[in-house]
């Protein structure tokens, strides 16, 4: 069953991603704080690509924030060791 995305949902998406509380954000962290499910959230961030970046959390999940955030140097580290690992 496909949910029909509603022209509010960006709205609350990008919120939680804004959220003060976190740096970075799971689908799942997001889905429970706008009440929308993993699926319509991951659909949303694809479709606003150029409104979100994403990197690894510690144990290898895809997190998600702003680019309007500003990179702190943990997000940088784990872009190196990403791509590091990726090379050999």
């Amino acid at each position: 069953m496909v949910v029909m995305l509603q022209a509010n949902d960006w709205p609350k998406v990008r919120a939680a991603l804004a959220n003060p509380k976190w740096d970075f954000r799971t689908v799942e962290g997001v889905a429970r704080e706008t009440g929308l499910d993993a699926g319509s959230v991951e659909r949303l961030i694809e479709q606003h690509r150029s409104e979100v970046r994403q990197t690894w959390s510690r144990e290898r999940r895809v997190i998600y924030t702003l680019r309007s955030r500003a990179k702190k140097l943990r997000e940088i580290l784990a872009d190196v060791q990403m791509f590091v690992s990726k090379s050999f």
